[in-house]
This record gives C-alpha cells, sequence and structure tokens, in this order.
C-alpha cells in the first residue's frame, strides 16, 4: 500500500459543539461529517472524513464490481478538534469505481446515504469523455432547496468545483470574535455546518470535489489581503477541503493545479493576495508569485483544455463590481503573456455575480495569433439570485446571449477522439434544463 495519511490536529479549544465535560462517559466514535472524495487522479482518490473524537480509524477500500479489496489502511485521528482524517486512496486503476467500509474503534460504521462510489480519473492518453459541474454563491441557511443538488448530481460529474461562495460568513467584522485563537474556532464551526448541510450530500457521495474562495467563504464582503483573520480562514479552509495543494512556498493561499484525463484544471485566489480597491495603481488581484505559478503551470501543461477557474468574472467589466477587469493592467499583461507563449486552450469558469452569463473576447480582427477567449459565469447555486431588472441594466458587451437568471450551475463536457476534441460549456437551472450552451472545438482554442 503507498500512500499519505494527513490527520489534522488542529492546535486550537475543542469547537463549542464538541466539548465534553470533566468526567463525562464518552460514546463510541462516529461520523461527524463525509465521508467525501476530494483530489482525484487516475490512480488515487483523496478521502476526508471528521469524526466525533479521537479514535482509531480503519478504512478498506474494495473494487465496486469484483468486491475485491484493494487496500487497508489503520491510523490514529488525534485531538484537539476538530478530529479530520485525510488520506490517500492509492494504486487504483483508472476510470474505475470503488467503495469503501470504515471502522472506528473497532467496530463497522453505518456510512450515510448514498453509498459513496468513487470514480476515478481516466488516463490521460485515454480520450474518454470527462463531465465536471461547477457553480458559486450556495448561501446554505436561507436558500437550501435540494433541487439543484439532485440535479448536479443527475449529470454524474466526474467533479464538481465550488467557485466560491460554498457558504456564507458573516457580513460585519464585529460579528467575529476578538481573538485570533476564538475565530480560528468560529470559521470552523461555519465550515462544518456547510459540509454537514443536507442539500448537497448527494453530490460528496457521487463526485469527487474541489473549491477555491471568493470574498464570502474568505472573510466579509469585498474582502480583500487586509482581511485581518485571513490565515485563521486558510487554515479553516485547508482542514475541510482536500484539494490537491493549497498555494506555493511562500505563498499559502487556496490555488493548486489538477489534471483530469485531457483537461487541466488551475484554481485561482482571488482573495489572498488581493490589493484594496484604494491602493495606488497598478493594482494586483492575484500577486506576483500567484501569477507566476500560474504562467509556469501553463507553459509546462500539455492538456488540450486548460480550464482557468477564479471567483470573480474574468472578462466582462461591470463599473463598480468585482472582476478582474478592475484589475486591467493586471488581466491586459496576461493575456499578452498567454498569446505571446502560446498557449492554447484556455477556457475560464467563474462566479460571484448571482446571475449566469457567458461573455467571449474575440479572436484579434488584425489577424494575430490571438484565438477567442470564453469565460462562463455561473452563480447562484442556492443564494438569492439578483433581481432581474437590475442584472439586465448592466451592460456586458462581450456577452453571448441573454444573461441567465434564477439558480443554476455549470456543467463542462469535454468528448471528441483524441486530436479532434471538443468542449461543450453549458448553463443548467435547477431542474436540470439546459438555458446556454456553448461548443468550441480544441482547434479552435489555438492561434493562427
Amino acid at each position: 500500500m503507498v500512500g499519505f495519511i494527513k490527520v489534522r490536529a488542529i492546535t486550537l479549544m475543542a469547537v463549542v459543539a464538541f466539548l465534553v465535560p470533566v468526567g463525562a462517559v464518552v460514546q463510541g466514535a462516529h461520523l461527524v461529517a463525509g465521508p467525501m472524495v476530494g483530489s482525484l487522479t487516475a490512480h488515487a482518490a483523496r478521502l476526508w472524513f471528521e469524526i466525533n473524537h479521537s479514535d482509531r480509524v480503519k478504512v478498506q477500500c474494495f473494487d465496486a464490481n469484483t468486491g475485491q479489496l484493494q487496500s487497508a489502511y489503520g491510523f490514529t485521528v488525534v485531538g484537539p478538534p476538530p478530529f479530520v482524517a485525510d488520506l490517500n486512496l492509492a494504486n487504483l486503476r483508472s476510470d474505475h469505481d470503488y467503495r469503501i467500509k470504515v471502522d472506528l474503534g473497532g467496530v463497522p460504521v453505518r456510512l450515510p446515504g448514498p453509498p459513496l462510489v468513487i470514480h476515478t480519473a481516466p488516463a490521460r492518453g485515454s480520450g474518454s469523455p470527462i463531465t465536471l459541474a461547477f457553480g458559486s454563491c450556495a448561501d446554505t441557511a436561507e436558500y437550501g432547496s435540494p433541487r439543484i443538488w439532485k440535479s448536479i448530481a443527475a449529470t454524474q460529474p466526474l467533479a464538481f468545483i465550488f467557485v466560491g461562495n460554498a457558504f456564507y460568513l458573516p457580513r460585519h467584522l464585529k460579528e467575529f470574535p476578538y481573538t485570533y485563537v476564538h475565530a480560528e474556532r468560529f470559521l470552523m464551526g461555519h465550515y462544518l455546518k456547510a459540509r454537514q448541510f443536507a442539500g448537497f450530500q448527494r453530490l460528496l457521495r457521487i463526485a469527487a470535489v474541489y473549491a477555491t474562495w471568493d470574498d464570502r467563504d474568505f472573510g466579509t464582503p469585498h474582502s480583500n489581503r487586509t482581511f485581518v483573520f485571513s490565515q485563521q480562514s486558510l487554515q479553516a479552509f485547508e482542514t475541510y477541503w482536500p484539494n490537491p495543494g493549497y498555494g506555493i512556498a511562500h505563498a499559502p493561499g487556496t490555488f493548486c493545479h489538477f489534471r483530469l484525463g485531457d483537461v487541466a484544471v488551475f484554481l485561482l485566489d482571488d482573495r489572498t493576495f488581493r490589493d484594496p480597491t484604494k491602493a495606488p495603481h497598478p493594482r494586483t488581484m492575484l500577486g506576483w508569485r500567484q501569477l507566476a505559478w500560474l504562467k509556469s503551470r501553463l507553459l509546462r501543461s500539455r492538456a488540450t483544455f486548460k480550464l482557468i477557474v477564479d471567483g470573480d468574472p474574468v472578462l466582462s467589466d461591470y463599473p463598480g463590481h468585482e472582476s478582474w477587469g478592475r484589475f486591467h493592467h493586471e488581466r491586459a499583461g496576461f493575456f499578452d503573456w498567454l498569446f505571446g507563449h502560446d498557449v492554447t486552450g484556455v477556457v475560464f469558469l467563474s462566479g460571484h455575480r448571482r446571475f449566469g452569463e457567458l461573455s467571449v473576447r474575440p479572436a484579434n480582427a488584425q489577424g494575430l495569433d490571438q484565438y477567442p477567449l470564453y469565460d462562463l459565469t455561473s452563480s447562484s447555486l442556492a443564494a438569492r439570485p439578483v433581481r432581474r431588472a437590475k442584472a439586465s441594466a448592466w451592460i456586458n458587451p462581450r456577452r453571448a446571449g441573454l444573461p441567465i437568471f434564477g439558480h443554476n450551475f455549470g456543467l463542462i463536457r469535454v468528448g471528441g477522439p483524441l486530436g479532434n476534441r471538443h468542449i461543450i460549456l453549458e448553463l443548467k437551472n435547477s431542474r436540470g434544463a439546459t438555458l446556454l450552451s456553448q461548443t468550441i472545438l480544441a482547434r479552435q482554442l489555438t492561434g493562427g
């Protein structure tokens, strides 16, 4: 058995819900949240779950088709809370289904339904079809209808990406605790509550789940690098989202990279390094270290399609509203670099707006080697959508078609034979009906 086991031992006082009175008898360990699958490859899957107190854990992984035991892992989850297990199930077959069994303290645990299915990614050169879903803005406290989550699950995506605001923190800093220790505990509690949200439990069982953040699950509205609890927020994020990475040395954050078949995904962090609105120009949204990381990864990637995922819209420019367009110097410089280095196959995915749309930056009219750029914005999953009259008044010259009102999610479908692949960008409503669709051939995302 090859793989890693990362057992969280967070150095903070117990979350209030987990406090045990002195002298109390501790009952047997049980699941508090999960299990769910995070980072995924063709031969491994990262499994995450939380239990109520420290205990010995055994996880067995079985071939879903034959029932044969693939591997077994034994370890102890230690405290103080949250008591999180984060382990890598290794030596798996590509494009294959697996199931798990969990023992806590030597006692088999009945896992919550629906049964967890771990489906590994296809091999890079297989040419298999790939389906990814994504969305942003899920106010689980107020607008948690399960309909949209059922519709997402019905598409059977290989992975789902939360593009920011997977839940909402308080609007005002005064609603946060005063100390760093209490703030970290407070943030952990919000992450746990969101992870336990009944609405998207089915989704957590049938797809690998990735996430980056935006303002409301990072901090207060429109928050940036000056947010006082940014380090505590990142600690909570790392604890509850089993992503493939958390930034780089000297630049910790939520940005990371992964690949599923011939699709590479680059999750960006638009908050940790973001300059305040009143900072002098040129201002940055991504920061030079993250931007350098992104460029280096793009140059090394041989994926057919390269999905760059950001919490804020990338191509649309709404005066006074958050988008990469507010950092026009940084965005323009990146586009110049992108085409100057012949990086092909780039498509943007974004959120935040509380309505959906497809924005397009057309190919260069002077015949230079610049292919069209697409930015598919999905919002909101389960937060109050923006009023139709208000959104209709916002002018986006790059919008293709009409804005999408009401709850929606994005669906990315990649198919076609090797050498002639295509990508389909879709927005679907809460019932799963397609409201917008754009098919793009891989050869259309190349220069010349």
